[in-house]
């Protein structure tokens, strides 16, 4: 009888325990990874869109006419006039033009449905006399992220027609 106990083979309960909490343990892991790659996929689709608005009112901006009422510098000190300190919300109405211009509304409403807030700043003659130097903002607000912005400079007139 005792050569027969000896001879039996197989999982304990105790090993069949451990093994089903190591696998718990990989799948939360997989779980938890799972989330973190969607996160960070909204996160890009919002930061494609800012981007994109970034552009869009730069590439507006850049053929029209330099005497244009969207190139005044409307009296700013400089071109960050409106840009948010930290993490606090922007103030546009800081800035020379706002995002109401060009899109009829601000903020403006992106594919996915973020609201972005949409502003920029002329300074003339900078870096050469008869150009002017633009730059654009767009923030928005991520519920999982929290305030992002896309600043995008540029030159438009002078030597670089």
């Amino acid at each position: 009888m005792k050569k027969y106990l000896h001879s039996q083979s197989g999982f304990s309960l105790v090993e069949a325990m451990i093994a089903m909490v190591i696998l718990a343990v990989g799948l939360l892991a997989v779980g938890l990874m799972q989330i973190s790659a969607m996160k960070g996929n909204t996160n890009a689709l919002s930061r494609g869109d800012g981007v994109s608005f970034a552009q869009s009112v730069m590439d507006t901006l850049r053929s029209i006419p330099m005497d244009s009422a969207l190139l005044v510098d409307n009296g700013g000190t400089n071109l960050d006039d409106g840009i948010a300190a930290g993490n606090v919300a922007p103030n546009p109405g800081n800035a020379d033009h706002s995002g109401t211009e060009l899109f009829g509304a601000n903020p403006t409403a992106g594919l996915n449905g973020m609201n972005y807030t949409i502003f920029w700043n002329v300074d003339d003659d900078i870096p050469v006399s008869g150009a002017k130097s633009v730059r654009v903002f767009v923030y928005w607000n991520d519920n999982k992220f929290g305030r992002n912005r896309v600043i995008v400079t540029s030159v438009v007139g002078g030597l670089y027609l």
